[in-house]
């Protein structure tokens, strides 16, 4: 069974047009949905939708219409109550699959709810292979929340393993807990280095820029990712972002620099790339996988599916890479769907992805980042490579 934990779930609504955005001005949809949704809880979707058993933990109340979705979809879950409505998300598509997001921040939880859902998940993950930690924190809840729950589950007599998928200082604090699996996007995973002092090492950093982190880049670890650290400005996240999801080899790099980094870390890393595929790394290997262009309707949820595929592979005995072709091709499929859509087992094209081995030497690269082919066309069909990254991943 897998369970999952979204501390912050909402009511999705999507609207989709049929040209771009015009600001200042009405525009009608051409479409309109809303599904209950939050990162975990679209992890559960997926796996309930292969037929897997899966118990989705969120904290509401049983009338809120986050609730009642989940009650008229028949996914099990199990809920705190608040005495607070839930938020409600928007998206807006348009027809070269650009996507636009606005996130509520969502209903104060007191300490009181805090520990209920903390003691429920604890309580419902006896017996799992998997608890999923998922989605962004509402307010009053401290960053150190998620490795609260790990802590907690670990003390279990035969935990479950646990994956994280947030970001921002919620992740850098649920790193110092070792989760078995975290599933960054580039951005994330930029961030992460970042807090590190790591980005230099990684090779996303020159050597004109190595003197910003005080000379001090090589020797920091993941052990201080809970210390402050200058945030990257966003043209430099930005670019770096674009850097790791055009080179596979530096993502590799990336990421096993945070892996076998010193002090507590993650057991391995499932990276997405937005449309340059996804990464899985282990301390002393990696994969990259790919699948063909294809034509993206909507990405939000998307990365939540690739996660629910790279575990149902896992639990159903798959080795590593077999199951990372199968997280792009969830990935990929849910980026075929509407609104914030989960593919079944069967939307899910496996067999179209390809995996490699890659290299994940410390070693400083030569030359520059592996060019990145891009394959979209200027025709209406608007085909992207691969699965395109999420508005926002932690949500």
């Amino acid at each position: 069974m897998i369970l999952t934990l979204t501390a912050n779930p909402s009511l999705d609504r999507t609207i989709e047009l049929s040209g771009p955005v015009l600001h200042g001005q009405v525009q009608r949809a051409v479409w309109a949905g809303q599904q209950p949704g939050g990162k975990g809880v679209n992890v559960s979707r997926a796996v309930a939708a292969a037929d897997r058993d899966t118990l989705a933990v969120l904290p509401g109340d049983l009338d809120d219409p986050v609730l009642t979705g989940l009650d008229a979809i028949g996914l099990a879950h199990r809920a705190v109550p608040t005495g607070t409505p839930l938020r409600s998300n928007i998206t807006v598509t348009e027809p070269d699959g650009t996507t636009t997001k606005i996130n509520e921040p969502g209903s104060p939880l007191s300490r009181q709810t805090q520990n209920a859902l903390l003691d429920l998940v604890a309580e419902q993950a006896v017996g799992a292979s998997w608890v999923v930690l998922a989605g962004s924190l509402p307010p009053g809840v401290d960053d150190d929340f998620y490795a609260r729950v790990i802590k907690r589950i670990r003390q279990l007599d035969r935990p479950p393993l646990i994956a994280v998928d947030t970001s921002g200082a919620p992740l850098a604090a649920a790193l110092m807990a070792s989760p078995d699996l975290i599933k960054p996007n580039a951005e994330e995973l930029a961030e992460l280095l970042n807090a590190a002092g790591l980005l230099h090492a990684a090779g996303l950093r020159d050597d004109s820029r190595a003197h910003s982190d005080c000379g001090a880049s090589d020797s920091r670890d993941a052990a201080e990712l809970h210390r402050p650290a200058e945030p990257l400005d966003t043209a430099e996240l930005h670019a770096i972002a674009d850097r790791l999801e055009s080179s596979p080899q530096l993502a590799a790099r990336a990421t096993s620099t945070l892996l076998n980094a010193r002090g507590p870390r993650p057991r391995s890393i499932l990276a997405t790339l937005g449309a340059g595929g996804a990464v899985l790394a282990q301390p002393d290997t990696a994969w990259h996988a790919q699948h063909p262009p294809m034509e993206v309707v909507s990405t939000v949820g998307a990365g939540d599916s690739t996660l629910a595929g790279y575990l149902l592979g896992l639990t159903d005995g798959r080795e590593p890479d077999a199951a990372l072709a199968r997280a792009v091709a969830y990935g990929a499929a849910a980026a075929r769907l509407r609104g914030t859509g989960v593919p079944s087992s069967a939307d899910a094209r496996t067999d179209a992805v390809t995996v490699m081995p890659l290299e994940t030497s410390a070693a400083p690269l030569t030359g520059s980042p592996t060019a990145h082919t891009d394959t979209h066309t200027d025709d209406t069909s608007h085909r992207h490579e691969g699965t395109a990254p999420e508005a926002e991943e932690a949500r």
